[in-house]
């Protein structure tokens, strides 16, 4: 299973102003913080881990199917893994002076991923496009919705298909990561 997960850093600064009283208990467990606290770059490695709990929060709710649930405190990040319910997430982040991007995934996979320098729909044709040159299909007959649950799935043909995918947005980037075969 992967998720992946990208905060675009300049539009965070202005949005979130994760100092003031209350905001960091509501998202980071006790050791989390300590890690904020104690980090040379904590604005850096607030959104750091904010993304590594998102993405493995796709992943998660990828493998079991389940709804959506506010539940950052069962997410507790270490410096490259993340656990909820003794279920352990690998972790791969990149982050600059723009963003933090992570991909979570529960196996050494033959995932790629792909970040995007705008937030169009552009990254859905881009991934449209790898899967019509892996699967040898044509484009036009691949759909990528949500499910119930809100979860990305590719449909070839009208029908469904066992590819993981997640796909993110936010700011002036978006984002893609696909395991397939």
């Amino acid at each position: 299973m992967i998720g992946d997960d990208i905060v675009d850093l300049k539009l965070a600064r202005i949005q979130s102003n994760w100092r003031r009283k209350g905001w960091l208990q509501k998202i980071f467990t006790e050791s989390e913080q300590v890690m904020i606290w104690d980090s040379e770059d904590p604005d850096g490695l607030v959104w750091k881990l904010w993304s590594m709990k998102e993405a493995t929060y796709k992943a998660h709710q990828r493998r079991f199917s389940i709804p959506r649930k506010y539940n950052p405190w069962d997410f507790v990040c270490s410096d490259e893994q993340v656990t909820i319910d003794n279920h352990s997430y690998k972790i791969v982040s990149k982050q600059n002076n723009k963003y933090a991007y992570t991909i979570s995934f529960t196996d050494q996979s033959n995932f790629i991923s792909k970040v995007f320098n705008d937030n169009t729909l552009f990254y859905k044709k881009v991934l449209q496009n790898y899967v019509a040159d892996i699967m040898g299909v044509k484009k036009s007959s691949i759909s990528i919705l949500k499910d119930i649950h809100g979860i990305p799935c590719i449909k070839i043909d009208d029908r469904s298909t066992d590819i993981p995918l997640s796909f993110s947005s936010h700011g002036s980037f978006s984002s893609f990561t696909i395991d397939l075969p």
